[in-house]
């Protein structure tokens, strides 16, 4: 289920099944619905999503080889020491692909010098290829700076959860599910939802929007687990063992939820059997990533 962005997809589908290689910048301020809108665009093709993080060129530039490599299962192909060489070899491919950069706003203020590789590709080996290369960003001053931006189509985009698409999030998700006494609730961003150590009597669906997972939350030993986007669940763990939730979760944009109160689980269990399947799913992937983070985690701290 996706609603509110039709617009944005439309010119996104076109510029994919054109010819030629084509650049879009998404802008918009945090929680608007950039990385909402790239993963649906993305979903069932051939994409890779980048998320760079603030540690830095090197580390990024070994974060996007990892994923690049996975992507193509390549075990041969060493790790990427220049990130020209990281975008030749996804040209090299000759094939209809996305690359799309979440938050390059980020990516661009770890080295400037990272946007003008972009550029120079952009006019040489991704000239004539069907790439299709897309950035976020909140802020677009530091591609600005390289000249980048100035090629690029640009969609900006506006705040629409608002309380017309609301209630058409709630029909959508009436036909597609009994809901029993289940609950909306909207949730602005920034807001904790559930927070680590603490009793909850209650589990989520998320309806739209997208939450960040973190154990030790607010420490300087904070943990990023990953990201809950549109139809995850969370806090399945507390309400069906009666003990302390083992996370927190931050809402990373406004969300709207459907809320599960225990006294209404077993009734909701009943009545929704393709909800329950994934509720169990989502709590099994979560603790398996929860139990490989931690085992990373503690590998960090005894080096």
């Amino acid at each position: 289920m996706f609603i509110g962005r039709e617009k944005e997809l439309s010119q996104l589908e076109e510029a994919y099944h054109g010819e030629g290689c084509k650049f879009f910048v998404i802008q918009g301020g945090k929680g608007i619905g950039k990385t909402t809108l790239i993963e649906e665009f993305c979903r069932n093709k051939n994409a890779l999503i980048f998320s760079p993080v603030s540690m830095g060129a090197k580390a990024n530039l070994k974060h996007f080889s990892w994923l690049i490599l996975r992507h193509y299962n390549d075990t041969m192909q060493r790790e990427f020491q220049f990130w020209e060489d990281a975008l030749n070899y996804i040209a090299g491919k000759n094939e209809r692909i996305i690359i799309a950069v979440d938050n390059a706003d980020i990516l661009a203020e770890s080295s400037p010098l990272i946007m003008k590789v972009f550029a120079k590709v952009l006019g040489s080996t991704f000239e004539g290829k069907n790439i299709l290369l897309i950035f976020s960003c909140k802020d677009s001053s530091p591609l600005k700076v390289t000249g980048l931006f100035d090629r690029a189509f640009v969609i900006q985009l506006e705040k629409f959860l608002n309380e017309k698409n609301i209630e058409s999030l709630k029909r959508e998700e009436m036909k597609n599910t009994v809901i029993g006494h289940a609950k909306f609730l909207q949730v602005p961003a920034d807001t904790v939802i559930i927070r680590e150590g603490e009793m909850n009597a209650e589990m989520y669906k998320i309806i739209s929007g997208r939450a960040i997972c973190n154990i030790n939350y607010g420490t300087d030993d904070e943990y990023l687990l990953g990201s809950l986007n549109e139809g995850k669940t969370f806090g399945e763990y507390s309400l069906l063992t009666d003990n302390p939730g083992i996370y927190t979760v931050t809402a990373y944009s406004d969300m709207l939820l459907l809320r599960i109160s225990r006294s209404d689980f077993e009734s909701f269990i009943q009545m929704n059997a393709a909800n329950s399947v994934n509720i169990m799913r989502n709590m099994a992937v979560m603790m398996n990533t929860m139990k490989v983070n931690i085992n990373m985690l503690n590998e960090e701290l005894k080096a």
